[in-house]
């Protein structure tokens, strides 16, 4: 289908971002399809996926990939339709999801950290493989159950509890079994949401309250999990409220902003030795062979009723550069999706 005359929208990376990102970091340009080699998959881009990492994509470092280079198009998890392939895994018409970037159509491997995955007929949304079935979805469902390793009578903390991530987090630790799950959110707003939509316990407005008084208030034996997605003073706060031998999951520093990949660890760092607690992190792509597995039970608990899902859906190829700083700024509760194209079958 490669075809010269096609228009291919591109939000290019205009200049790397001093501090918060912005809508003036991007410049949009016009250009032709890219050409294919053997194994190469040409995809028309359906829809992104925003997700507070991206912000560290364009630090010099990258973080945990390749940075975005200025000039390129910005990096970002996408569904899309595949329109030409030379690849024999994927098939005109395919729906995929997977790395994609801010352009109209893109070429895709099959190789890399995070396969390009072809998309089973559902019954459920499209742009469910991009939240609770996509990296959101996964990276609670491998967190709570094998980074924190929940178990029945836990009481266990998230941070940021209305992200893609966290809004699930908490659902998911309670169909293990916590006794008690609590959610950190900024607002009375969101609190309210992540009780009433989330199935969370209880709320902590770090905004209006004070947040080791509330802490000792709703888990006066202490904090047997934490899931955190926020690190600086907030996981300072709960490594002073954790039980001896609890469980700290590192998952995301967004009070950080990402604005380098140097990011700094908490002061009292020597509460894990005291309290021999446990912490480690979380990578989505060394869950990549058990990503079904994931998907699977997370797919049960949604039919059971156990998982609300939430989007916050909206349109337009043009509104991306703008969409990308509200991970930082207070964006609604659940997965942020922009859709720039419809299916074609």
């Amino acid at each position: 289908m490669s075809d010269a005359n096609t228009l291919n929208r591109q939000w290019l990376l205009a200049q790397r971002p001093v501090g918060d990102v912005k809508p003036g970091d991007f410049r949009y340009v016009e250009g032709p399809l890219p050409s294919l080699r053997d194994g190469d998959v040409l995809v028309r881009v359906l829809y992104f996926g925003f997700d507070a990492s991206q912000r560290i994509y364009l630090t010099d470092h990258g973080g945990y990939m390749p940075p975005v280079q200025v000039g390129e198009p910005m990096r970002s998890m996408g569904i899309g339709q595949v329109v030409e392939s030379r690849n024999p895994a994927y098939h005109q018409g395919d729906l995929v999801e997977g790395f994609m970037s801010w352009q109209d159509y893109v070429v895709a491997r099959s190789d890399g950290p995070m396969p390009l995955r072809v998309l089973p007929k559902a019954d459920f949304p499209v742009t469910w493989n991009l939240g609770v079935f996509g990296v959101g979805g996964l990276t609670a469902y491998f967190g709570v159950v094998d980074g924190l390793k929940v178990k029945p009578g836990d009481t266990v903390v998230i941070s940021a509890a209305t992200g893609a991530t966290g809004s699930l987090a908490g659902a998911i630790a309670k169909a293990m079994g916590a006794k008690q799950v609590i959610g950190i959110a900024g607002g009375a707003e969101k609190c309210r949401w992540i009780v009433e939509k989330a199935g969370y316990d209880a709320a902590i407005d770090y905004k209006n309250e004070n947040l080791d008084e509330r802490l000792k208030a709703l888990c006066p034996q202490g904090v047997d999990a934490y899931f955190d997605n926020v690190g600086g003073p907030m996981l300072e706060t709960l490594l002073e409220n954790m039980v001896p031998r609890g469980r700290v999951l590192i998952c995301g520093a967004m009070s950080s902003g990402y604005h380098s990949a140097a990011i700094p660890g908490p002061s009292n760092y020597m509460r894990i030795c005291t309290q021999m607690l446990q912490v480690t992190g979380i990578l989505l792509f060394f869950y990549r062979d058990r990503f079904p597995e994931g998907a699977q039970q997370l797919a049960r608990w949604v039919a059971e009723g156990k998982l609300h899902v939430e989007e916050s859906l909206f349109e337009g190829f043009e509104r991306a550069p703008a969409l990308l700083p509200t991970m930082f700024s207070g964006k609604d509760p659940g997965k942020l999706i922009l859709k720039i194209a419809e299916a074609q079958f």
